[in-house]
């Protein structure tokens, strides 16, 4: 459906939400997953299409770059029996040296490991270095769907040589906020109108914000130029869903913390439409006027070709 921008149109709609004001939140404990109730409705005409844009964003950097069930498993085996053993990383968010510090502090308080474990990071390769004194494991992020495998610089398949005194180094180059580099707002608004790589189809993403600022600030979004705007399906808006998701579309946690955003509605003309009952009388009047037209045909009869002569 195309559309074109009139001004015999309704103006446009701004609708500024506050996850503190929601009526229901959709997930325990969270705020970033929510639905508001619109006390005044926004109603479209049947001529008319609707499309929103994300507006702006307020959104405190708050949520952490390691994620309880989502990325905060340590998975190994021993090497004498080839058992494999998960160790869970307090969830926080980490730089690389404090990362690298409560992983050692972890292995080394672990009491089924007798060795004493090491790890340091090379800032020139940004790869991991993991040595014991004790050779006795080996990593293998395969065990664990909830693996820090991105983070420690490695593949979510992948498992390590045996951890000696010399150190394995990791294959990848770690990436501590590998887990989390966007946000993407998502709404019961949009459907039809944005793909993602994910899932290769359509999705409810109404907007993208990269993560640019550093832990404990605020992230702002006011795009100016370069506004995705997205056609609605609906000509009624009376109830609005946000869900705030990683690129994984992981629910995100601002652990307490509350986010505003603004969604612009456009109204536009659609460019074909077509009043129904004029498109019934447009009809019934072509009808009419073939219908003539075959009468005259039948009471004049047969066209003579020109030419020839008229008979007396």
């Amino acid at each position: 459906m195309s559309y074109i921008i009139d001004t015999n149109t309704d103006s446009s709609k701004i609708i500024h939400l506050n996850t503190a004001d929601a009526d229901t939140y959709l997930q325990s404990g969270v705020t970033t997953y929510c639905s508001f109730n619109l006390d005044t409705p926004i109603e479209i005409d049947e001529q008319h299409s609707a499309l929103v844009s994300l507006n702006s964003a307020i959104i405190p950097y708050s949520m952490y770059n390691i994620r309880s069930g989502v990325n905060n498993e340590i998975a190994y085996r021993f090497i004498n029996d080839n058992s494999p053993e998960i160790i869970p990383i307090p969830e926080g968010n980490y730089t690389i040296t404090t990362l690298a510090t409560t992983i050692t502090g972890i292995l080394n308080a672990t009491s089924s490991l007798s060795g004493t474990y090491t790890m340091s990071f090379n800032r020139t390769t940004m790869k991991y270095t993991l040595s014991s004194s004790v050779t006795e494991i080996y990593l293998d992020f395969f065990i664990s769907n909830k693996s820090i495998h991105i983070e420690m610089g490695y593949g979510p398949e992948d498992r390590s040589n045996a951890i000696t005194s010399n150190g394995v180094i990791s294959p990848n180059v770690c990436d501590v906020n590998g887990s989390i580099h966007s946000l993407f707002i998502r709404t019961n608004l949009t459907s039809k109108s944005s793909i993602d790589s994910q899932t290769k189809s359509f999705s409810t993403i109404l907007g993208k914000i990269p993560i640019d600022n550093n832990f404990g600030s605020v992230l702002f979004f006011n795009p100016r130029d370069n506004t995705q705007k997205i056609l609605l399906d609906t000509h009624l808006i009376n109830i609005i869903t946000i869900r705030i998701t990683d690129e994984f579309n992981r629910i995100v946690n601002l652990n307490g913390l509350h986010m505003n955003l603004s969604i612009l509605v456009d109204i536009v003309n659609k460019k074909d439409f077509v009043r129904k009952e004029n498109r019934r009388i447009k009809e019934k009047y072509l009808q009419s006027v073939i219908d003539n037209q075959n009468k005259f045909i039948e009471k004049r009869g047969r066209p003579r070709k020109v030419g020839r002569p008229k008979k007396t």
